[in-house]
């Protein structure tokens, strides 16, 4: 069941990172304002997608998913998409009316299966999180 459920929050995962492109393609309708709550949310959005930054930053999302989801190099998926996960859901919570509006859903969505992927790769993580003294240090002489 939980090998099930791993390959579901893989699934998921890309789908979520795919749909900005799919939006790039014509097949979502471009953001209008009466998909967010505020003013201020859409002018940022706008502004976001006039000049480009949502499209390159999402492409770069779904590659880093494609390449290292899908060939067993989760922990680096789940490090990679962590600023971009905290960006939408920090946008959604401070201009966009909060984490339970409709449009935050896939944010939190993201949120959690990033969470989720962390957590279970935090083993991989204990090397960059542990401080060694400087007898564990092996400094090497530069030859």
């Amino acid at each position: 069941m939980k090998k099930y459920f791993y390959v579901v929050s893989k699934v998921l995962l890309t789908g979520i990172t795919i749909t900005p492109i799919f939006g790039a393609l014509g097949i979502f309708p471009d953001p209008a304002r009466d998909m967010y709550t505020s003013d201020q949310a859409f002018n940022f959005i706008s502004t976001l997608m006039e000049v480009g930054y949502i499209m390159s930053i999402m492409a770069f999302c779904f590659a880093a998913t494609i390449i290292l989801l899908w060939t067993r190099r989760e922990a680096a998926a789940a490090l990679l998409l962590l600023p971009f996960t905290v960006n939408i859901v920090a946008f959604h919570l401070f201009l966009d009316g909060g984490l339970l509006t409709a449009g935050a859903i896939m944010g939190n969505v993201l949120l959690l299966l990033n969470m989720y992927f962390l957590w279970q790769e935090r083993s991989t993580y204990v090397q960059l999180l542990t401080v060694r003294s400087e007898k564990q240090i092996q400094k090497k002489p530069v030859s």
